[in-house]
Order: C-alpha cells, then structure tokens, then sequence
C-alpha cells in the first residue's frame, strides 16, 4: 500500500495541489504548459508544411519523370522513321525480294502503331503545323498555297506532331 502512495504523490494533479499552496510556482508552471502549448502548435504547423512540401515535390517528380519517358519515346520512335522511309524506297526498286521486304515493313508498321505513331492522312491544303514546304514548285493544276507532291510522310504520336509531312508547294 504505501507503493501506491507514493505512486499518487508523482502523479501531475498532485503535484499541482502542491503547487497552489506556493502559488509562485503554479503560475511559472501555467506560463512553461502555455509555452510548450505554443511551441507544440508551431511544431505541428512546420510539420504540416513540410509533409505538403513533401507530397507535392512527389507529384512534380512523377510528372518530371512521366515528360522525361515521353521525350525518350520519341526520339526513339523518330529514328525509327527513317526505317520507314528506306523501306519505301526499296520496294519501289527492282530485283528486291518484294515479299521479305512487305514482311519487315510491316513488322515496323506494327511497332509504330502499337506505340501510338500514325501516318497523317494528306491534306492538301499546305498547314505549317502538319507540313514542311521544302520547295514550291509552280503548277497549273493546283492553286497556290497547294500541295503540289509529299516528299515524304508526316507522322503523328498521338495528338502530337512526331514528324511533318515533307511536301512541295505550288507558287
């Protein structure tokens, strides 16, 4: 029994019914809680901030790295594209194993789709945003401003320009 006694007389309540009986203590007592109170609360604030900090430097680190994968995308898909162009080419020539060449052509085909890259449909009416002028050409069957010939084709990564379309325009 007397264990527990001893056990009360640690315990805050009394200590502070000990403590009004001086009455000086009691109040450096109150002003050390109101203090620490006010400490607390800035602590919890700074921690707060810096948990906020911390969640939105995860999320720009995620969309820094999701850019970055896009970048590497393509210029891998880009360099790809000159296959394309060589293997048009080469079925235009003769003596060329059509059929092996049609097979491989399509096998790049098949990775371009499959990452999103599609061929531009022609336009003909020559748009700076989907085409390169890489000379114009004079014509009396196309208006100016007109496609007059693709040089080569324009790709698309989505919704995005992955290569213009060459093109020759009419004066």
């Amino acid at each position: 029994m007397n264990f527990e006694h001893e056990e009360l007389d640690n315990l805050p309540e009394n200590q502070d019914q000990e403590n009004n009986a001086s009455g000086v203590e009691h109040g450096n007592n109150k002003n050390e809680i109101d203090m620490c109170l006010t400490e607390l609360s800035l602590w919890k604030d700074q921690c707060k901030r810096i948990s906020a900090d911390f969640e939105n430097f995860k999320k720009r680190t995620e969309r820094e790295q999701g850019r970055w994968a896009d970048v590497a995308k393509e210029s891998i898909l880009y360099d790809l594209l000159s296959f394309v162009d060589a293997f048009e080419v080469a079925r235009t020539q003769p003596n060329i194993d059509k059929v092996a060449l049609d097979m491989l052509y399509q096998s790049v085909l098949k990775i371009l789709a499959k990452n999103d890259v599609k061929a531009m449909t022609e336009i003909k009416e020559f748009n700076p945003e989907f085409h390169e002028a890489v000379m114009q050409v004079e014509s009396q069957d196309h208006s100016s401003g007109e496609i007059v010939q693709f040089l080569s084709k324009g790709f698309m990564l989505k919704d995005k320009v992955l290569r213009p379309a060459k093109v020759s325009v009419a004066l």
